[in-house]
């Protein structure tokens, strides 16, 4: 039986879930996905088992199979309810994911103890399904979620006789287990800089919102990678005209147009009006997570099952952030941006850069070293940097969009999330690469906010001149 690592057992004690819109209407979608799941569980024995949790919920462990595979995968029909023509028209809206059992059962709380680690629901809509996966964070991250449905999509594709889609390393957890435990390994004599002792504030966010669900708005916006791409050409020119070395990415690109849209429709009014001094030294910090497999040494295979990623944070002057979303929009229609706007979205995708660089493999043994010798009293530990509660995550490279499922399954048209009933920031959903007929390729973004505050980011500046609204519920 697989053992979770130190680092698995820190993650969030809920679901990594997508829902995954197909065209299909092959009479037999449903007998193909199971016999392709049962080569996935032949492949990954542990997803049936479950996360076992102890009464006091200080421990978690992985629990011994207990399941079928009847149990992975619910199936019902929709047809009478939900048409996909019509939610495809409206850009696959998270209202249209909200019948009932679309999510797999067991996979929202109150969890049972054991938690499956793995199911998965197929819902027949008339002209096409919707595959919704849950998979339990305690056993995997993003990329260990896209590395099971590339298993999964491989032996729809080529049925049993599928070769060469899997390689056992993927499951061995072991370099982050026996290299940092034993004898002689020195723990770190304080809490590395990527973790920190919960507080207060995690606890507050752990709680949830003080929104009411009615009054939250769950909407997609999309960015053109055109435009993604010539923000990051006019940027890196402005940063190599500076004399400067480095380079930042167009994800480091959205990401400060994200935090700076942000900070621009949460900012309290008396705020905006306070001393300009002590604006000045007012800072903002944001969480986003970092994917180490290519990282270790050696590295980590690219398809590692397990959780392999760490957050980092970046800081930076809450006034730069909020006159770029504000100031910017008095640019020229025809220029990308002008120079000072140019300069403060290089300083901020820069530092944001700066601290994905920082982490490194000694960085992320320091972890390890300290997870796998600490005792088993020590105070609750959570990754990353302590920030102001705003994460930016991104699963813009789990290549979901290019899979291919077979001629019965299909391709897939869209990921999407429900309609949510508590505020999220940014998530970047995966990829969307051009098509052949002529779609342009970008980046979708779904966030959940009140009302007030989802108007005032979709009206900011960033939003508004570099991405258009997908659909909001």
């Amino acid at each position: 039986m697989a053992a979770l690592s130190p680092l698995d057992k820190l993650m969030p004690r809920g679901y990594v879930r997508q829902m995954f819109c197909f065209p299909s209407t092959h009479a037999d979608i449903i007998n193909t996905l199971r016999a392709g799941l049962k080569g996935v569980v032949n492949d990954v024995p542990y997803l049936l088992s479950g996360i076992l949790t102890s009464e006091d919920q200080k421990h978690i462990s992985l629990s011994s199979p207990y399941q079928t595979l009847e149990n992975l995968c619910y199936e019902q029909d929709l047809s009478d309810t939900v048409d996909y023509a019509a939610i495809k028209t409206q850009n696959f809206p998270p209202s249209a994911f909200t019948a009932p059992k679309i999510i797999p059962p067991d996979t929202q709380p109150p969890f049972p103890n054991p938690a499956p680690v793995f199911r998965a629901s197929v819902s027949l809509v008339r002209g096409g399904f919707i595959l919704c996966l849950a998979v339990h964070h305690c056993t995997t991250d993003i990329t260990g979620f896209g590395a099971l449905l590339k298993i999964w999509a491989s032996y729809c594709r080529t049925g049993a006789s599928a070769v060469a889609r899997f390689d056992p390393s993927w499951l061995d957890r072991g370099a982050l287990i026996e290299r940092h435990s034993i004898p002689d390994v020195i723990a770190p004599t304080s809490i590395p800089r990527l973790l920190h002792v919960r507080g207060p504030d995690d606890y507050a966010r752990l709680a949830g919102p003080a929104s009411s669900p009615n009054d939250l708005r769950t909407g997609i916006f999309f960015f053109p990678q055109t435009k993604l791409q010539a923000l990051k050409h006019a940027v890196n020119k402005h940063i190599a005209s500076q004399g400067n070395a480095g380079w930042v990415s167009s994800g480091d690109i959205l990401t400060a147009l994200l935090w700076s849209a942000i900070l621009a429709a949460e900012q309290v009014p008396s705020a905006a009006e306070s001393d300009a001094t002590t604006n000045q030294r007012d800072t903002s910090t944001i969480g986003f997570p970092v994917n180490f497999r290519s990282r270790f040494s050696p590295p980590l295979p690219l398809n590692y099952l397990g959780a392999a990623f760490v957050m980092t944070a970046a800081t930076a002057l809450r006034t730069d952030l909020i006159s770029f979303a504000t100031g910017a929009a008095s640019s020229s229609d025809h220029a990308l941006l002008d120079f000072t706007s140019t300069s403060k979205l290089a300083e901020i995708a820069s530092t944001i850069r700066a601290s994905l660089r920082s982490v490194d493999e000694q960085s992320v043994r320091d972890i390890l070293t300290y997870l796998n010798t600490a005792s088993s009293d020590h105070p609750p530990i959570t990754l990353g940097p302590r920030h102001d509660g705003i994460s930016i995550v991104s699963w813009a490279d789990q290549a979901v969009y290019e899979l291919d499922w077979g001629d019965t399954v299909g391709r897939c048209d869209a990921v999407r999330w429900p309609k949510l009933a508590n505020k999220r920031y940014p998530i970047i959903l995966p990829r969307i690469p051009s098509s052949t007929n002529g779609d342009e390729g970008g980046l979708e973004v779904i966030v959940s906010f009140n009302t007030q505050v989802f108007f005032k980011f979709e009206q900011s500046w960033p939003i508004k001149k570099f991405a258009t609204t997908r659909c909001c519920s």
